[in-house]
């Protein structure tokens, strides 16, 4: 049996698919072997692949009984896992049986990570219980008899009264007497000694007062009506009570009536007229979670398939509190329906205020951030196939748990937190800084424009250091202030907006958001990891080589941890290793270091890289190749010293059960072939690449190899508009353009001359030896990524060191390669964005911070190395001068 056609993952994408079934145990059972036993204790389910499972009941005197026969793609052992309750039966192969297996962990993750799978069990235990209830009714017969007696004992109409009355949960009493002709109901029943008090209050409303009756009177009395007078005419007194409730005592009463008896096209059509009827609202708002609870029981395909009602009951969901409304949510989501993007992204809304009442903060931020995608969207979702609107979804969905992972990196990143002192203080240094350079003398030769500037720039610093106010806007500020200070003319202050490195950084991150969309990182990873064998050595290997394939094609290193690790903490509990293990770190790591911190060995493997560069005065773009062969023998070097840490730090791993490449193809088979999408977009990056690599044979500036690239892709329609608006890092592209425009405008003023003067008196020591130099600066980009973390850091340290490097004879690439190496360090965790960002995206699951300050030490023996062992190789080529 496929796993498309398994019911539980019935709702969940291809990609969803191949995620979950690499995560599944397989099992073999011969016919008549047992799989547990009455009274075990439950640690697992199971879901039937092929085969036939027989469940038996044993009775006090031992006996085995046969309950039910379990066919392919049904599920057992359910119950014990949702209850902690021992096995209510045995269970045994009637014939030959192959069985997937779902552990407690991973139940309870696709518990709370999938409303689909959480809804199927709702199901589950609501068809169980009706079976249930149809079998205790055979045991109902003396009680239909006895009550049939009592009522032939009563004067016509009020037998015929009493049964009426048991067809609806609650009913006016006043509407039974004039349906059935009846006389003074309730005195009459006051005069019966049988039937005295079978009929109770319910609630008062507007228009009077509601009664039920006694629950086990009712049950046997609505199947005596059936029996007498059918199921027409029992439709038709339901259909008359709903009416007459719904004009005198409201529609939640109604409601509750239609909703009994299954009549949801009624309660939906009533729901959407009385909404409809001028100056009368359907309900009051002290009802609307009353009608959400209602609504509760409604197929997913009417709920969900008229926008009004299902916004009524989203809204009575949030203000009961009720979380059922999130998996109704995730499930209208997940499927076809003609939604505008107005009402998407209402929903999104309803649905963050829904989890901001179940206290659910970080999964209200989520909804928030679909819904501001949603109303940023030209595009409704209406036209889209099933398809690919699961698979639209699904992506959606990736993206979002990846920039969540980046967002609880960027929390817990920081050496400054931000509490409301920090940024008092940080606004008097802010103020202190401008002030005491504006007024204080000029120094080196520098004038009072030049001064400002420094106040400026060293303001700019500050609060990026304490991160109270987002890098790009801090940069902005900083260009205008430079305008309207009069430092410089505003084409000089917006000049890197306009350099062709700008350009090629938006045509790079255009690309990289085109691949991230398309989906095929996954797919291209498990073609990785498929090639080579399937125990932890073989594996490992495996993700080195998925890094070294990812690195170039996504200018992201956030982005590539954030898919990498996650395979590996996968392929970690195929094997069976126990979280934060030695074979789960080592899987863990692995990828974080090659997916990640491999970024700076190639020119596209991140767009710091371009940025880095860009900074360099008056310098041609690198080519690709030249980056790549510069950068090789470092590679080596730092692969050798990573994978000899790993091998050596997570040694004597044993691993618990093998990986089957049966999974591998499953998992591939599952996510089908390659969509028209994925195919440009491979095809656009691969072409890309290769000008990039044959840049000194034809001779086109890599940023003009680039513009076809993104003509391709936008004339395909593989990058649409709303990738564009939203894929595309922006706020980073502003601060880029601010960051070129600071180098230039530094220029101009004199800065570089003044610092250059400045720090050469203290590096002068080390200006003598390229090596010397090399090393001061690694010892002191370590030391700036205590206070100021990722491209601020790399900014700053480039503008200042690159003088001096001149002055030691060192071409700007090795500079700029030795800085982008050294500003990710991760001796403590919250240097590294890159660090956090891989821990969070497994969940903490894959390695504690212990094991990463482990491999950081090898990181920094590794840079070290790198750099040490390849200054006689640039010095032979000619990036170092002799």
């Amino acid at each position: 049996m496929s796993i498309h056609s398994i019911e539980m993952f019935k709702g969940l994408s291809n990609l969803e698919l191949a995620q979950i079934l690499g995560k599944l145990g397989k099992l073999s059972l011969p016919p008549g072997e047992v799989l547990f036993r009455q009274g075990d204790e439950g640690s697992c389910m199971y879901i039937i692949e092929k085969g036939m499972i027989e469940l038996f009941a044993s009775s006090p005197e031992g006996q085995d009984r046969l309950l039910t026969r379990i066919a392919a793609g049904d599920t057992l052992g359910e119950m014990a896992l949702l209850t902690g309750e021992p096995r209510s039966a045995t269970a045994m192969a009637a014939d030959h049986a192959e069985l997937f297996v779902i552990d407690l962990e991973m139940f309870q993750t696709l518990m709370e990570g999938k409303a689909s799978i959480s809804t199927y069990f709702i199901r589950l235990l609501s068809q169980r219980l009706i079976h249930t209830n149809t079998r205790l009714q055979e045991s109902r017969e003396a009680k239909l008899k006895q009550a049939a007696d009592k009522l032939a004992d009563l004067p016509e109409p009020l037998p015929e009264g009493l049964l009426v009355c048991s067809l609806m949960p609650l009913f006016s009493m006043d509407w039974i007497e004039s349906a059935c002709g009846i006389d003074s109901l309730q005195h009459q029943l006051a005069a019966s000694a049988g039937l005295r008090g079978s009929l109770h209050p319910a609630g008062q409303t507007q228009g009077g007062a509601l009664y039920s009756m006694e629950p086990g009177l009712r049950s046997v009395l609505s199947e005596l009506f059936v029996e007498k007078y059918g199921y027409a005419k029992r439709k038709s007194m339901i259909a008359s009570a709903g009416e007459y409730l719904a004009r005198h005592h409201g529609l939640a009463a109604a409601a509750a009536v239609y909703a009994e008896a299954g009549e949801w096209p009624a309660i939906l059509a009533l729901v959407g007229s009385a909404d409809a009827a001028a100056g009368q609202p359907a309900v009051g708002e002290s009802l609307e979670a009353e009608l959400c609870l209602l609504l509760d029981s409604c197929p997913d395909e009417l709920l969900i398939a008229d926008y009004r009602i299902f916004e009524r009951y989203l809204k009575g969901c949030s203000e009961a509190g009720h979380a059922k409304g999130l998996a109704r949510l995730e499930t209208a989501f997940s499927r076809t329906h003609n939604y505008s993007v107005h009402q998407m992204a209402s929903l999104y809304e309803y649905g963050a205020e829904l989890c901001h009442r179940l206290d659910m903060k970080q999964k209200a931020l989520e909804f928030l951030q679909m819904a501001e995608t949603a109303a940023g969207s030209e595009q409704t979702l209406s036209g889209m196939a099933g398809q690919d609107r699961d698979r639209s979804y699904n992506l959606a969905k990736q993206r979002l748990d990846s920039r969540k992972s980046r967002q609880m990196a960027d929390q817990a990143g920081g050496f400054w937190k931000q509490q409301r002192m920090t940024g008092l203080v940080a606004l008097l240094l802010v103020i202190a800084s401008l002030a005491y350079f504006h007024f204080a003398p000029p120094v080196a030769g520098l004038s009072r424009q030049g001064m400002d500037f420094i106040g400026i720039g060293i303001a700019a610093v500050i609060l990026w250091i304490v991160n109270i106010i987002p890098d790009y806007l801090v940069a902005l500020f900083m260009a205008m202030l430079w305008t309207v200070g009069g430092l410089v003319q505003p084409e000089v202050a917006l000049s890197g907006f306009a350099t062709p490195t700008w350009l090629y950084m938006f045509f790079i991150l255009a690309l990289g958001a085109v691949i991230t969309k398309s989906g095929i990182l996954y797919r291209l990873s498990l073609h990785a990891l498929r090639l080579f064998p399937t125990h932890y050595r073989g594996q490992l290997w495996g993700i080195v080589a998925g890094g070294m394939l990812l690195n170039p094609m996504i200018p992201s290193s956030s982005a590539k941890v954030a898919l990498g690790v996650p395979i590996a903490r996968t392929l970690s509990e195929l094997m069976g290793f126990r979280p934060q293990s030695r074979g789960a770190a080592g899987l863990g790591l692995a990828a974080m270091i090659f997916y990640g911190f491999t970024a700076p060995f190639i020119l596209t493997g991140s767009y710091t890289n371009v940025m880095a560069y860009g900074l360099i005065p008056g310098a041609q773009q690198l080519s690709w190749f030249k980056w790549f062969l510069y950068a090789l023998p470092a590679f080596i070097i730092f692969t050798a010293v990573m994978l000899l840490s790993i091998k050596t730090l997570f040694k004597n791993v044993e691993q618990p059960k093998a990986v089957s490449r049966k999974v591998l193809d499953d998992q591939l088979k599952v996510l089908g072939s390659f969509t028209r999408e994925e195919k440009i977009t491979m095809f656009t990056v691969l072409g890309s690449i290769g000008l990039l690599i044959a840049q000194p044979l034809h001779g086109i500036d890599n940023t003009w190899v680039m513009l076809l690239g993104f003509a391709v892709l936008v004339i395909s329609g593989a990058l649409d508009t709303k990738t564009l608006k939203s894929g595309i890092d922006w706020t980073f592209l502003l601060f880029i353009g601010v960051a070129f425009s600071f180098a230039q405008a530094a220029r101009q003023l004199g800065i570089i001359e003044a610092m250059t003067l400045f720090l050469g008196d203290y590096m002068e020591p080390f200006l003598a030896s390229p090596l010397l130099f090399l090393l001061a600066v690694i010892v002191l980009s370590f030391a700036v990524t205590l206070v100021v973390r990722d491209d601020p850091a790399v900014i700053l340290l480039t503008i200042s060191m690159l003088p001096l490097a001149g002055q030691a004879g060192i071409h700007p690439w090795v500079l700029v390669f030795v800085i982008l190496l050294s500003t990710d360090p991760f001796l403590f965790a919250y240097q590294s964005p890159t660090y956090l960002t891989a821990y969070y995206s497994a969940e903490g699951k894959s390695f504690s911070h212990r094991q990463g300050q482990k491999i950081a030490v090898s990181y920094v023996i590794a840079v070290v190395l790198a750099t040490v062992l390849c200054v006689p190789y640039w010095e032979w080529i000619g990036l170092i001068g002799r």
